[in-house]
């Protein structure tokens, strides 16, 4: 039994443009990407490279005292992309009737904040 005819040549050059293209666009789209904004967005080529330093949290609470409260009890996996003061101030306010405010303040990027709570 013959083995099966070898592909013509139309078909040959239609396989190696099809490599060619996929091979370029595997190769183009990131390094469109790379030009792109210095910080870090969410899906973009500096989504993962840049360094976040985890915020430290401290609360005032009505009778004066204050107290740091660790971020690791409150969210796990920080991304840079994503802003945490508001909704973590927001989310202590909510859950403890004893805070009157919340400070919070990170070192990379640089950043400080006091929170009231509302209705304090």
């Amino acid at each position: 039994m013959a083995g099966a005819a070898p592909p013509s040549r139309p078909k040959k050059v239609l396989r190696a443009a099809t490599v060619a293209a996929a091979t370029g666009l595997m190769i183009l789209i990131p390094l469109q990407a790379i030009g792109g904004s210095e910080q870090a967005e969410r899906f973009s080529w500096h989504m993962y490279t840049q360094y976040v330093s985890t915020p430290t949290v401290e609360v005032l609470t009505a009778n004066g005292a204050t107290e740091d409260v660790p971020m690791g009890e409150i969210v796990s996996g920080l991304r840079i992309e994503i802003d945490y003061f508001v909704p973590v101030a927001d989310f202590l306010c909510r859950t403890r009737d004893d805070v009157v405010s919340v400070r919070m303040s990170s070192e990379t990027p640089q950043r400080e904040e006091e929170l009231p709570c509302p209705g304090s």
